[in-house]
């Protein structure tokens, strides 16, 4: 008598996928679990334990199945696609680029899957490939809002040719996402073109649909602020001992933090690991706070108090990881890791940590013009003027408290302007501060081929230029704006205003 015939390892991941597509982890963990014990496909189930890794923000978890799913090899080029997802979200772009270029050439009409191959080439170095496939993209598919920011990100524009067709998209897109990225990318058009005042207008219209949906809360925002100042008192006043690899360069989304990071980054002595969640994720395990979020008030607070030197072994790893190489130093570039800079020096004794800071009106300008991922509820801050002022207003004084209390051989505030304006005395005060001896290279930055995944990834693969200092001054409206918003929130106006 025969028994019931065993499943198909890829059926059972078939319905594994849906309970993680709605978020049910307990039977997606258990689908998984069978489909294992059957063996078979198994790159395909490591993308999806990668997938539910990501969802838990374990990114160390999701890069170890990542890298598992292409030994294994993965069969169908939609897979190769999921793959190709997973190292982008992990910080591996340059091996996603093949995965995509496999999953596209399988499925040439589908526009996400070209638009995710000329991401992650222009996320590797590859502009001009990019630029190609956002332009075929965005001819092939005319509402394809993500497509056409891309595209205009990549150069500035010179015309208002594509102003026409980008209001066309604005107008019919129903997806409030997609009238954020179309209205976004009219602004920054507008922007290239000197329309200083229109742009900020457009940036206005474009966000107002999303402030609602976002519900940002600003006395939640002073708690998290309040938490890590708070913090200080627990950060150690000694100088550097122990293992010296982490290096952390954080402070607000476009301040800076990406051009000290390839300053850096080019030395020989120096690998980047990109913007890593992993401190955050091993100290809320670590403090075993509840809820669901890897940075709040509750969590930075429990680690002031805790005993968190086990962080150190484990992100060391993690982070070398990522990085490769046995570089003396790693930088970890994760700009909300400014919320933990007390509990990161007490956890890691060896570490150093780089905070960039940027005139606070162009910083404020800076985070309202960029469209941050919109699944990330930390940057809600960005939907509205006055939240923004709120947030810069926060890191300000925040920042001002570090560079009172933390000592300075541990912790050391850089000025984007300082470093526009002597580009190489800042460059080799940033080595020194690293622990490392200069290095010539670090002033070929633009040069560094290593992948960028920011908004700034088009910038930094040019020289220093100043164009961006002062640059809340050209909105001759916005620039009223701007000081008033900032100075209900306690930041004083520039000499001179």
């Amino acid at each position: 008598m025969r028994g019931n015939p065993s499943p198909d390892p890829r059926m059972v991941l078939v319905m594994a996928a849906i309970a993680l597509e709605h978020d049910n982890f307990e039977k997606a963990r258990e689908l998984l679990g069978i489909a294992a014990g059957l063996g078979g496909a198994e790159g395909w189930r490591h993308v999806l334990e990668g997938r539910m890794a990501l969802k838990r923000s374990d990114t160390e978890t999701a890069r170890r199945h990542a890298r598992a799913a292409a030994e294994a090899g993965v069969e169908h080029p939609a897979v190769a696609g999921d793959l190709g997802v997973l190292f982008s979200r992990t910080g591996l772009h340059a091996e996603a680029v093949p995965l995509f270029e496999r999953a596209a050439s399988a499925a040439p009409a589908d526009p996400q899957t070209a638009y995710n191959l000329a991401i992650a080439r222009q996320f590797a170095g590859d502009l001009d490939g990019a630029r190609a496939g956002f332009e075929a993209l965005v001819a092939a598919h005319p509402g394809h809002a993500q497509g056409w920011l891309s595209l205009v990100g990549l150069d500035r524009q010179s015309g208002d040719a594509l102003l026409p067709a980008l209001e066309r998209g604005f107008a019919a897109a129903t997806a409030g996402e997609d009238r954020l990225a179309f209205g976004h990318a009219i602004a920054k058009v507008l922007e290239d073109l000197g329309r200083w005042d229109e742009s900020l207008a457009w940036l206005d219209r474009a966000k107002a649909g999303q402030r609602g949906t976002v519900a940002h809360d600003r006395a939640a925002t002073d708690a998290l602020f309040a938490a890590a100042a708070q913090a200080v008192a627990a950060a150690p006043r000694e100088a550097p001992a122990g293992d010296e690899t982490p290096l952390f360069i954080l402070g607000l989304p476009r301040s800076g933090t990406t051009l000290a990071e390839r300053i850096l980054s080019a030395h020989p002595q120096v690998a980047s690991a990109g913007e890593l969640s992993d401190f955050a994720v091993l100290l809320k395990r670590c403090t075993a706070t509840p809820g669901p979020l890897v940075l709040d008030p509750a969590t930075i607070a429990a680690g002031a108090s805790a005993d968190v030197s086990g962080i150190a072994a484990d992100y060391i790893a993690r982070a070398r990881a990522v990085a490769g190489g046995e570089c003396r130093r790693v930088i970890d570039k994760m700009p909300f890791n400014l919320f933990f800079v007390p509990l990161i020096l007490k956890a890691l004794p060896g570490a150093r940590v780089i905070c960039l800071r940027r005139a606070p009106h162009d910083a404020l300008f800076s985070n309202y013009r960029q469209l941050f991922a919109t699944g990330f509820t930390y940057y809600s801050y960005a939907y509205d003027f006055e939240d923004t002022a709120h947030f810069v207003a926060g890191f300000e004084k925040l920042a001002d408290l570090y560079a009172a209390a933390l000592p300075g051989d541990r912790f050391r505030t850089q000025r984007y302007e300082d470093i526009v304006a002597d580009f190489e005395s800042e460059a080799r005060a940033l080595v020194a501060f690293a622990g490392l001896d200069w290095d010539p290279a670090c002033l070929a930055f633009h040069e560094n081929a290593a992948p960028v995944a920011t908004a700034s990834s088009v910038q930094v693969r040019q020289p220093v230029y100043s164009g961006a200092v002062a640059r809340w001054r050209r909105y001759e409206q916005g620039s009223r704006r701007a000081v008033e918003a900032l100075a209900r929130f306690g930041i004083d106006p520039p000499p001179g205003d």
